[in-house]
């Protein structure tokens, strides 16, 4: 039996100032750190580790930490105001981009800019967090 994405929880993001990556993105990517599941709920029952493990390589959600001088410049980008910035929660392809270790102990993953698919709004983020 798996869990269905709705029932998982996630640990509140950071701010980007509580982040320390230790790695600068270069060329068209992004750097995120995704969302990461709570093993324990507050009722004190605990997520399966398969099932938070799997979710975590395979999230879809996270915060935009750092962004290359390169990405998101094509002169061709439908809407200059919708570029994502720094700080934003963003959605991005499954299991898209490259995980490692931040040097802060963190996971995070970078990825091309085409992999950032929408930018999370106000209410729904704080909606998530709420879940």
């Amino acid at each position: 039996m798996s869990l269905h994405h709705s029932t998982l929880t996630y640990e509140a993001l950071p701010k980007v100032s509580e982040t320390n990556p230790g790695m600068k993105p270069l060329e068209f990517n992004v750097l995120v750190l995704p969302r990461v599941v709570q093993r324990q709920r507050a009722s004190g029952i605990f997520v399966p580790e398969n099932a938070a493990q799997r979710e975590d390589e395979g999230g879809d959600e996270g915060l935009l930490v750092a962004i290359s001088p390169l990405a998101f410049n094509e002169e061709d980008f439908p809407n200059p105001d919708a570029i994502p910035k720094v700080g934003e929660h963003v959605m991005f392809a499954r299991y898209a981009g490259k995980s490692f270790v931040g040097a802060d102990g963190r996971v995070y993953r970078v990825m091309k800019d085409k992999e950032i698919v929408g930018i999370r709004t106000a209410a729904a983020t704080s909606a998530q967090v709420a879940a």
